[in-house]
C-alpha cells in the first residue's frame, strides 16, 4: 500500500521515507525497505553502484513516481529538485529561467523579479542575467538550475548528481557554493551523487546503498562542523572518513554479488 501523508509534528524530519519498495511492472526490482528522515538544515547523502535505484528513491521522495509499497511522509509545502542536467530553455534569458517556476505558479512579476535577482546574486550571476543559456559554460549553466530551484523557495530541497557532468575542479567549486548556500538558507536536502568526497563534504549524515534492489547498509554521521570550507577536502581527517565510506560501499556491493 502507498501512502503520502502529512508528519505530525514540528520537532521530528521535515521528510521522512519508511520501508519504501519499488518494483517494476517488468518484475525489475529496484528498492527495497528503503528507510530514512531528514530535518531542518540537514542534507543526507546518498552514495551506491550504478543502477541501485538512488534516481528512483530520489523521484519517490520527490513524489515523480509511486513506491510499489512504504509510505512518503513530509511537511515541506513544495519540494525542490535539480536534476542531472540543467534543463534550461534556450530562448528564455538567464533571468526568464530562474523565475520560470514561480511564474508557473502564478508569482506576481514584481515579486518574479526580486526573488529570482536574490538567487542570482546567491549564486554569483548578476551580471549574466541578461544572456541565453548557450553563452554559459557548463558549471555556470548548473548554477542557473539551482537559482531557478532556490527562487522557488521549496520547503526541502532534493538534488539528483547535479555536478556529475563537470570537471574535477568545477564540480569542487560548486560544492563549495552548495555548501555555503544551504548554510545560508537551511532546508531539509537529500543529494544522490556517485562522489564519496562531495558526498562527505556536503551531507550531515551519508546513506551507503547495495546494488539492486537497492538497499541502506550503511549510515555515517559525517564528524566535521558546518559550515565546512574547502581546505577540509585536504586534511587527513577528511581523507580517512573518505576511504571508510568508499570501503563500505565497495563491501556493500560484495555482499550483494
Amino acid at each position: 500500500m502507498t501512502e503520502r501523508t502529512a508528519a505530525a509534528g514540528t520537532g521530528g524530519p521535515r521528510l521522512e521515507l519508511a520501508g519504501v519498495s519499488k518494483v517494476y511492472d517488468d518484475g525489475t526490482e529496484a528498492l527495497a525497505d528503503v528507510g530514512f528522515g531528514v530535518g531542518d538544515g540537514e542534507l543526507v547523502g546518498i552514495v551506491g553502484p550504478s543502477g541501485c535505484g538512488k534516481s528512483t528513491l530520489l523521484r519517490i521522495a520527490a513524489g515523480l513516481d509511486t513506491p510499489t509499497s512504504g509510505t512518503v511522509r513530509g511537511t515541506a509545502d513544495r519540494i525542490g529538485y535539480v536534476f542531472q542536467d540543467a534543463a534550461l530553455l534556450p530562448w528564455r534569458s538567464v533571468r526568464a529561467n530562474v523565475e520560470l517556476l514561480m511564474e508557473l505558479r502564478g508569482v506576481p512579476r514584481a515579486e518574479r523579479r526580486e526573488r529570482a535577482a536574490q538567487a542570482l546574486d546567491l549564486v554569483g550571476l548578476t551580471e549574466f542575467a541578461r544572456h541565453r543559456p548557450a553563452a554559459l559554460s557548463g558549471g555556470m549553466r548548473m548554477r542557473v538550475s539551482l537559482a531557478r530551484t532556490l527562487a522557488d523557495d521549496p520547503g526541502a530541497l532534493l538534488l539528483d548528481e547535479p555536478f556529475g557532468a563537470l570537471d574535477e575542479i568545477t564540480r569542487a567549486r560548486l560544492g563549495d557554493e552548495l555548501a555555503a548556500l544551504l548554510a545560508a538558507r537551511p532546508r531539509p536536502a537529500v543529494l544522490v551523487t556517485h562522489s564519496v568526497a562531495e558526498a562527505v563534504f556536503l551531507s550531515s549524515t551519508v546513506l551507503v546503498m547495495s546494488a539492486r534492489p537497492g538497499r541502506i547498509v550503511a549510515r555515517v554521521n559525517v564528524p566535521f562542523p558546518s559550515p565546512r570550507e574547502r581546505p577540509l577536502r585536504a586534511t587527513p581527517e577528511f581523507a580517512e572518513v573518505v576511504a571508510a565510506l568508499t570501503e563500505r560501499l565497495y563491501r556493500g556491493m560484495a555482499e550483494a554479488a
